[in-house]
């Protein structure tokens, strides 16, 4: 090679070495997170479930823009909630494959952005809820320990990313609940947090006002969340309303407000508070779609709401559950529905038919399950006058709930031990929700008497309610006291709720014991 070649060369050397450096550093050439209007687009149809649409436009976006990591995370949310509702064992050892690849190249996408942490977060996150689901809870605790440490990393780097919060404070909420006794796995695994800080994170996105897009894009999944956190585990489930609210007027345009998982929203935080006719009207009026993934669970939720005011063509939506849900949750409860109903019309043989499907079908995962097996191994017909009245209170129509209990010799009401618990349980529950807080205590006091021995949930039921009124009150001993003596009676019935519910309202009183009286006040 002469020295003339070498040198008449040298410029073209120069500039293939110039564009290899230019294609290493420039950032719009690495794998990168742009979460554009395309991405924008596709977030929205996956809370709407409309995954063909949305599969539709990561297509586009990978053609478009085949460096950016954006899909792998909303593919990932997909995934996630086509397990999280279906609850297909048979999809989830399926579709669990997909996630060390999404890992991987999430890892090695470029790392200086809030998205880099973010994404592999809600990758871990979205498994572990997946996981649990499934009852896979040592992954699923090690997903939540990585998804911690990832959250907490981007919030010290970028505190101003909004959208984090959500995820972040989800697990502060999730380490917040886990018992006492299991605190030290948590302490173990570098996991800290409480349930009013993971609150106060997921309502700072709730009531954004800024001009982020991306952080109003998210708005409605943080109202969703806050919806539910405060009806089922904050002292005052009416606190849920105002949100429901602030959900619908923030987010109205009719298309999204038509989306099954702010229907089930609305309509369950709407049943928690005894407003039974306006959930009922608004699953009446859901539309099913061709492209929407297919949401079984609010055919169930219909059914209870419509058996709430003693109306048994319920009987129809139950079934409906059944023959087309994939899953194992709410099987059981479904079948004793079912059974409810024929008890109710009278027919006592196809009660027990009904029941025996009870222990035959699902699994007893949650407590709704658990309280129907219960009532299946025993095989007693329970007490219609105070089905009725459980009924018609859990729809909020408590002077029909009421007239039930009162308008019916106690002969005709009490026929056992456990009918007696029971009989007066639903009185203090209905006096509790109307405002005669004397005689709710009362009620409550004979419950626990009469039931703290016993496998029935009455008794820990009252006390936790109890507890309630207690805080309400502002009366923190007692409301201690209450919730110590909900946990230590050994029900067979509802105990995870129970517990959970209980353990909370401890950690608020708690809280609110060490405030400055101005601001116990407020």
């Amino acid at each position: 090679m002469t020295t003339e070649y070498i040198v008449g060369k040298a410029p073209l050397i120069r500039y293939f070495l110039m564009l290899g450096a230019f294609l290493i550093f420039m950032p719009g050439l690495q794998a990168q997170f742009n979460f554009d209007e395309n991405c924008q687009r596709t977030y929205q149809a996956i809370l709407s479930l409309q995954f063909s649409e949305a599969h539709r436009l990561i297509e586009i976006e990978k053609e478009t823009d085949p460096s950016n990591l954006i899909p792998l995370y909303l593919e990932n949310y997909i995934d996630f909630l086509t397990l999280f509702i279906g609850e297909d064992r048979n999809v989830y050892h399926l579709l669990k494959e997909n996630k060390p690849d999404r890992i991987s190249r999430l890892e090695k996408g470029w790392k200086d952005t809030p998205y880099h942490d973010f994404c592999l977060a809600e990758v871990h996150i979205q498994w572990a809820f997946a996981r649990l689901k499934f009852g896979d809870y040592t992954s699923a605790a090690f997903e939540i320990r990585k998804a911690h440490a990832l959250f907490s990393a981007n919030e010290t780097k970028y505190p101003s990313f909004v959208v984090n919060k959500i995820g972040l404070g989800m697990v502060h909420v999730i380490v917040g609940i886990i018992p006492e006794n299991y605190k030290w796995v948590a302490d173990l695994m570098g996991l800290d947090g409480s349930m009013e800080t993971g609150i106060k994170e997921i309502r700072q996105v709730a009531e954004y006002t800024g001009s982020d897009k991306i952080a109003l894009l998210y708005k409605p999944e943080a109202l969703f969340y806050l919806a539910f956190l405060a009806a089922n585990l904050q002292k005052n489930k009416k606190d849920a309303l105002p949100v429901l609210n602030l959900l619908n007027n923030q987010h109205n345009d009719i298309q999204s407000l038509k989306s099954p998982l702010l229907i089930f929203a609305n309509a369950s935080v709407l049943m928690k508070n005894g407003q039974n006719d306006e959930a009922l009207a608004l699953l009446q009026e859901r539309t099913s779609l061709s492209q929407r993934y297919p949401f079984y669970y609010l055919d169930y939720l219909e059914g209870m709401a419509r058996l709430n005011t003693l109306d048994f063509t319920a009987s129809g939506y139950f079934e409906k559950f059944i023959k087309n849900f994939k899953g194992q949750n709410y099987l059981r409860s479904a079948y004793q529905k079912l059974s409810w109903i024929a008890l109710l019309r009278g027919d006592t043989v196809k009660f027990h038919q009904i029941m025996r499907h009870v222990q035959a079908k699902g699994v007893s995962n949650i407590d709704e399950d658990k309280q129907a097996v219960n009532e299946a191994e025993k095989n007693t017909l329970p007490n219609v006058i105070l089905l009725r009245a459980r009924l018609l209170f859990d729809g909020g129509y408590y002077s029909r709930a009421l007239n039930e209990l009162l308008y019916n010799s106690i002969k005709a009401s009490v026929k056992s031990k456990r009918d007696m618990i029971e009989y007066n349980y639903r009185l203090g529950r209905i006096y509790h929700e109307t405002g005669n807080l004397t005689k709710a205590l009362e009620y409550y006091r004979q419950t626990i008497k009469q039931g703290s021995k016993e496998p029935f949930y009455f008794a820990a039921g009252a006390a936790y309610q109890m507890g309630l009124l207690y805080e309400n009150t502002g009366d923190w001993v007692k409301a201690d006291s209450a919730y110590h003596n909900c946990l230590s009676i050994n029900t067979r019935e509802y105990k995870t709720s129970l517990n959970q519910k209980a353990k909370a309202g401890l950690i608020r009183v708690e809280k609110l014991c060490l405030k400055p009286e101005a601001d116990r006040r407020r």
